[in-house]
């Protein structure tokens, strides 16, 4: 990330005035090293950066309240998480669904997640866990045409696991 915003700043066209120096006695952009799977806080919240399988390295996050309650934001992610349940308790999961079922190719090459696959997750992450956060899933665009196919498919999935399974959307204000 550094990298790409050093870019930016530098470029020989200058597009933007670069916020890592600027003001100089205080700029507008400070980077913080956070290093996976090592706690740490913001404010009155703690924080734990969690890698994440996908097609390129990534990490979800937990955030954890001052009063205990946790939310966990896998941000972007593929089938395969069960190197992850054990590093987290959330209250809340937020996770990404990206396509319908029938539009995977194979499990394999699952780098996002369908209904069907957050299923097999959630499985996994009950049998582990021996419950369900409530969860939201994200990443589908409100455009695409397989919006509905998704919502009727994970539908199906919160009635199966009896558990709150809802499509996230702008707007939408959570409380732990």
């Amino acid at each position: 990330m550094r990298e790409a915003l050093d870019y930016l700043f530098e470029y020989p066209g200058k597009f933007y005035s670069n916020f890592l120096t600027r003001p100089a006695d205080n700029p507008t952009i400070n980077f913080t090293t956070i290093a996976p799977l090592q706690p740490f806080d913001i404010k009155q919240y703690q924080s734990l950066a969690v890698p994440i399988k996908h097609s390129v390295p990534s990490v979800g996050y937990q955030i954890t309240t001052p009063q205990g309650k946790k939310l966990f934001y896998s941000g972007d992610t593929g089938h395969g998480l069960e190197d992850v349940w054990p590093r987290i308790s959330p209250d809340l999961l937020i996770i990404e669904v990206t396509l319908p079922d029938g539009l995977l190719k194979s499990d394999k090459e699952a780098y996002h997640l369908t209904p069907g696959l957050l299923k097999e997750e959630l499985i996994f992450f009950r049998k582990l866990k021996g419950y369900l956060p409530k969860v939201i899933t994200v990443h589908m665009s409100p455009q695409s045409p397989d919006r509905e196919l998704i919502d009727a498919e994970l539908k199906r999935v919160a009635v199966y696991l009896n558990t709150d399974i809802n499509p996230g959307y702008e707007g939408l204000q959570i409380t732990l």
